[in-house]
């Protein structure tokens, strides 16, 4: 699982090889993390199905051409793997309602994924959207008071 996993950050995200995506993501797949898979600020929004997987991917490579995920650390226990992870890009294409910004972004997030039949069918991705925001110099997303923003 750590392996997929892996390949998630790697190949999928770092290379953008978003053909892979159907070998490692089941076709009920779901993902729940900060900003749509247009862009839009939101502290759960839901990403449904390996076409909105890839929808995210193209958006993400998009904004930041030279974008990078570095995994610090996995840990795994029964059919979930947590990924501790940092992105890193040049904000060089347009993010949902942001014009390119030029600016350069490291921002810390945790990944849970969960498995079913060796593919994962949900994650969690949690991230600090508002920090993120701030270092292209854009406005706050939208609170819902409950916690921090993911």
């Amino acid at each position: 699982m750590k392996a997929i996993v892996r390949r998630h950050f790697e190949e999928v995200l770092n290379l953008g090889s978003v053909d892979v995506i159907e070998e490692l993501y089941s076709d009920d797949y779901v993902l729940d993390a900060p900003f749509s898979s247009d862009g839009l600020p939101q502290e759960h929004a839901v990403t449904s199905g390996r076409t909105g997987l890839r929808e995210r991917v193209e958006l993400f490579r998009t904004a930041f051409p030279d974008i990078t995920f570095s995994v610090e650390e996995m840990l795994a226990e029964g059919d979930a793997v947590a990924a501790r992870y940092i992105f890193r890009g040049t904000h060089l294409g347009p993010f949902g309602e942001i014009a390119p910004t030029g600016r350069t972004l490291s921002v810390t997030g945790i990944l849970v994924a969960h498995f079913r039949a060796g593919t994962i069918y949900e994650a969690f991705s949690a991230f600090d959207s508002g920090d993120m925001l701030r270092q292209l110099n854009a406005t706050e997303p939208p609170s819902s008071g409950d916690g921090p923003s993911a």
